[in-house]
């Protein structure tokens, strides 16, 4: 069974160096035999480090699961079709040499195999040290979720007092990150969702926007008239937040969950003033990435920063990643690796 936010998520990730685990002739991993096939869970060779690279061999704790992972195995992106079968998993926490870490980026996941699977090749350059008292399954889910929220509300919408955000995806793993992190900024924040059940879901918002369709984002942000939206969604929650939002406002994109093409007046853009932004964690480099996350976890150790995830373990992962799709997992959704 899964385990939630809240109730122990296995042994903590304790002090200074560990033992590891058994390791053996093949490792358990989640794979994927054909692009756009299913996943299944099955042996995979052990990895081992190549003499005088710059590898380290990651022992896995906990694999995040990101849409990422959804597009790659789609063939969208990435290189899977060419290194099947393909092991996702573009980020995760685990140990290296008995060291806590957190380990992402540099292609992991995307052009070469990921990271959900017991043990796992990263370059040295992508481990994270991650301080021990911080719970390694958190720290797994705020990777992509806390880097690509940070951006969205600090570098690039700028969000500050006296704003009116709106948060599109307001329940999924980055919305519920960008709502506590802009109402930390000062603003005022509407959290969106396309569900009525999750609403009680949505953390940092100070009212829940429950709009199933962009007709109904955009009637309901009549009276918000935004001066940011954040957005997830893409496709005609896009268009809407373009009509909705105020004189001057900003709009930040870093996902197409919903709908990748949109249509939209661009008199619109150019008689507002609106600026529009994109955001692509892909390509943010690691040492920036390293700069945010280090910040962030002072927000999850004082209690500022909840990152809501359920964790399930590695035989129960094959569908993971269309629960994903469904939309049916709030907040993140993570895979104990543990065996």
């Amino acid at each position: 069974m899964s385990r939630l936010l809240g109730q122990a998520a296995g042994r903590r990730p304790g002090t200074g160096r560990r033992r590891p685990r058994w390791y053996g002739p093949a490792v358990r991993a989640l794979l994927l035999d054909r692009i756009s096939g299913p996943f299944r869970v099955g042996d995979f060779p052990t990895p081992t480090v190549p003499p005088g690279s710059d590898e380290v061999l990651l022992e896995v704790a906990f694999a995040s699961v990101n849409p990422l992972d959804i597009w790659v195995s789609q063939g969208d992106v990435g290189a899977a079709a060419s290194q099947l079968p393909w092991i996702p998993g573009t980020e995760a926490t685990g140990f290296v040499e008995g060291r806590p870490v957190l380990v992402r980026g540099d292609g992991l996941g995307v052009s070469r195999p990921g990271l959900a699977c017991e043990f796992a090749l990263a370059p040295a350059a992508t481990a994270l040290p991650v301080p021990d008292d911080l719970d390694l399954a958190l720290v797994a889910a705020l990777g992509t979720a806390g880097v690509t929220a940070w951006n969205a509300v600090h570098t690039k919408a700028q969000v500050g007092a006296g704003d009116r955000v709106v948060v599109l995806g307001a329940s999924g793993g980055v919305g519920t990150v960008a709502c506590q992190l802009a109402r930390a900024a000062g603003a005022t924040v509407w959290g969106q969702t396309g569900s009525a059940a999750k609403a009680a879901t949505v953390l940092g918002a100070h009212e829940v926007v429950v709009a199933r369709t962009p007709d109904e984002l955009q009637a309901a942000l009549v009276d918000v008239r935004p001066t940011v939206v954040l957005d997830a969604l893409g496709g005609g929650y896009t268009v809407a937040s373009i009509e909705s939002l105020a004189q001057g406002g900003r709009l930040a994109v870093y996902g197409t969950s919903a709908e990748e093409h949109a249509t939209f007046n661009v008199r619109t853009i150019y008689r507002k003033g609106l600026t529009i932004y994109g955001y692509a964690n892909i390509v943010e480099p690691v040492a920036r990435q390293h700069a945010v996350l280090n910040q962030l976890f002072g927000a999850l150790r004082d209690g500022s920063l909840v990152v809501p995830h359920e964790i399930v373990p590695l035989s129960d992962a094959a569908t993971a990643h269309q629960r994903l799709l469904d939309r049916s997992v709030p907040g993140k959704l993570v895979i104990d690796c543990r065996g």
